[in-house]
């Protein structure tokens, strides 16, 4: 027992010097397995060591060779999202006045949204395949394990799950003076699901196991958004459609510039068009690898890869478009000078209400690695820790292809967009590395357990790309209780109908409360080249230009799995 006791102390030793030589300052993750298991979650997703039940298909599929006989985890859960966003003019460092486009010419050089403030309606998510839309986000996951009786496949298990290692959604109001968030999207759903999981663990030894998983299921993208640009070159437009009302030189003005210049231009605080964006790719893959070393009851080591998947979504768009910039684009055909000149730089010259077509979609899901341990000095104690890493950098920017080329980026050209008239880029510059997350079980009886839970995760957006995907810093802290109801396994069902009755009553219960508080952040004016830069030639895309932004979030996920042996 004293010899027991020293080991335990050597390793708990070991532990505390590797959690406190861990960089924690630098961040590896965003939205990446959140709300994947309630029972996972509840001890801080800390369980590559100490794999939750069938749902070890995900965390690390060698865990599937623990469980005896069969084992069916039914879980399902709910998201709360709070999100609140205030905007503040900014002073420009040159004048000390607010900073407006083309020196204050518009609206007294007051951005209509100087003060405004928003809050996020409601989560919002598509149900795949039926493409089916709900103002909630509901996290359903299910895993089944197998042990066949016959000796001679003693060392194999087998399983299969449904579940979402990456997912995120929102609903804002749609009307931009009500929610200033909906320039970043009034509605917002990226997924990647595995719908077909199956899983094989192989135990090679006492204390060895090792176990695969192949993940099969759809990405999905949906964006609807409001689009602004209070952009100085934008702006130009507008002033000198002012400035020119009126100037008419017979003849000589409509062969050459007629007024008002632009047909009276852009004013850069007006919403100059709508996107909505559907795109998916029903067949995505992925594989887990994981292996589980159980030298001892109360030590144990676990390392889990998740791959990388490539989703080639496709689906349809449809760009709407506001009077101003029609009306600035029919000025382009009015007469032969501006018609020569937009085509030299391949301007549009007659207007379209909306254009509407086929986009495509190519992303790469990042691949992971996961490792932990896990220690039971005592019986009634388990203490986990897995160290994270996400390759976040593999998505350094985001590349949506038109079918056509896009009236609104072939004017955007002319004012520095960089890009190809039919894409639509957005920059992130991800980054990655590692974070620790913490795990804790508590049984002071057999039948009863209290999980604890800490996953403090540094963000991998950077400051100067902060904007489509808010995700800044922020810490899971989960509560969670195992209640068993029946320890015993059920008699296999004879037909469906006493397989029915079986699943009415549950062998246990698993709750978890998870609550994820982000950092409160703010993003000075002109410091995001996502979100608010000032500079003329960050077009697409700055809805906030010269804006102060401040964001509060939390999220709260409530869940429930049941578990069912046989």
């Amino acid at each position: 027992m004293a010899r027991r006791f020293r080991s335990v102390g050597m390793v708990t030793a070991a532990l505390l010097a590797v959690t406190l030589a861990t960089p924690l300052g630098l961040g590896a993750a965003m939205y990446e397995q959140l709300v994947t298991s309630p029972l996972a979650v509840s001890m801080g997703s800390a369980v590559t060591a100490y794999p939750p039940g069938a749902m070890a298909i995900h965390y690390n599929p060698a865990g599937l060779s623990k469980i005896p006989g069969t084992r069916f985890d039914n879980g399902i859960g709910f998201v709360s999202t709070y999100r609140e966003v205030s905007l503040r003019q900014a002073d420009d460092p040159a004048t000390g006045k607010p900073w407006a486009p083309f020196g204050g010419w518009f609206n007294n050089g007051r951005d209509p949204l100087d003060g405004a403030k928003g809050r996020q309606e409601s989560g919002y998510m598509i149900i795949p395949y039926i493409d089916y839309a709900i103002p909630y986000l509901i996290t359903p996951g299910m895993g089944i394990s197998y042990k066949p009786p016959d000796p001679k496949f003693s060392r194999w298990t087998f399983g299969f799950g449904q579940f979402a290692p990456y997912g995120a959604g929102l609903k804002n109001a749609k009307n931009p003076q009500k929610n200033p968030m909906s320039f970043l999207g009034e509605k917002a759903f990226f997924s990647r699901m595995s719908f077909l999981t199956p899983a094989v663990a192989y135990r090679v030894s006492d204390t060895l196991s090792v176990g695969a998983a192949v993940g099969i299921g759809p990405s999905l993208f949906y964006l609807s958004s409001s689009l602004r640009t209070p952009n100085d070159m934008s702006a130009l437009t507008g002033a000198l459609g002012e400035a020119t009302e009126g100037l008419e030189i017979p003849v000589i003005s409509e062969l050459t510039l007629p007024p008002p210049w632009f047909n009276g231009g852009m004013t850069p605080y007006a919403t100059h068009g709508h996107l909505e964006l559907f795109v998916e790719d029903y067949f995505t893959t992925s594989y887990n690898l994981g292996v589980l070393w159980e030298p001892y009851e109360w030590f144990a080591l676990g390392a889990c890869y998740q791959s990388s998947s490539e989703a080639n979504m496709e689906g349809d768009y449809e760009f709407k478009y506001g009077s101003e910039f029609r009306r600035t684009v029919d000025w382009l055909g009015r007469s032969p000078l501006t018609i020569i000149t937009a085509a030299m730089f391949d301007l549009p010259t007659a207007s379209v209400p909306k254009q509407k077509g086929t986009a495509t979609f190519r992303l790469t899901w990042p691949q992971r690695l996961q490792l932990g341990v896990k220690l039971k000095p005592i019986k009634q104690l388990t203490l986990t820790c897995d160290a994270n890493w996400t390759d976040w950098a593999v998505q350094k920017q985001w590349v949506m292809q038109f079918d056509q080329k896009i009236q609104l980026f072939r004017f955007a050209r002319m004012l520095g967009y960089r890009y190809s008239p039919d894409t639509q880029v957005f920059v992130h510059d991800f980054k990655n590395t590692w974070h620790l997350s913490y795990g804790m079980e508590i049984k002071p009886v057999e039948k009863f357990a209290l999980r604890l839970g800490w996953d403090s995760r540094p963000a991998s957006t950077v400051h100067e790309r902060f904007g489509p995907v808010p995700f800044p810093d922020f810490d899971i802290y989960s509560l969670g209780i195992g209640i068993v109801v029946d320890d015993k396994p059920k008699p296999r069902p004879k037909d469906f109908h006493e397989l029915t009755q079986q699943i009415n009553h549950a062998n246990a219960i698993d709750i978890n409360v998870s609550y994820i508080k982000l950092k409160d952040t703010t993003i000075k004016s002109n410091t995001s080249k996502s979100l608010n830069s000032t500079v003329f030639t960050d077009i697409v895309y700055n809805p906030y230009a010269g804006l102060d932004w401040h964001q509060e979030m939390h999220l709260w996920w409530f869940a429930v799995n049941q578990v069912f042996k046989w």
